[in-house]
């Protein structure tokens, strides 16, 4: 009898732990067009730190193609243009990693006008 009930606690126990990391979610790391805007931003103005710029790039953005093909070209700019934070002038890339980013800041720009304009129109009825 002790046996039986041991073993039935010890099962009570694990569905309740299941039940618990099932209801637990798992943490993401999901990015918005202005964060990446942003990002940019304080690139171009020296603000952004390397640890800002190291958890940009390092993470994959599965939410958004077009801001994971931004991180993507970013990566690559990284591996080329990267001087990191020991510089007195605040700036982590080289002048050709900023006009770079310069220039993906202003596609993530015009990305973020046209997605805010773009509506979707209502299924009309047949006759209309």
């Amino acid at each position: 009898m002790l046996l039986l009930t041991s073993i039935l606690f010890s099962v009570v126990i694990c569905a309740l732990v299941m039940a618990l990391l099932m209801w637990v979610k798992t943490p993401h790391y999901q990015v918005s067009t202005e964060d990446v805007q942003r990002l940019l931003e304080w690139m171009l103005l020296g603000q952004a730190t390397e640890n800002d710029w190291r958890v940009f790039c390092g993470y994959p953005i599965r939410s958004d193609p077009f801001l994971e093909r931004i991180r993507q070209r970013c990566v690559e700019i990284d591996e080329v243009s990267f001087m990191g934070e020991g510089r007195r002038t605040g700036f982590l890339l080289d002048q050709r990693g900023m006009e770079q980013i310069g220039e993906l800041l202003e596609q993530v720009q015009q990305h973020q006008k046209t997605s805010k304009h773009t509506t979707l129109k209502k299924p009309g009825l047949k006759g209309d």
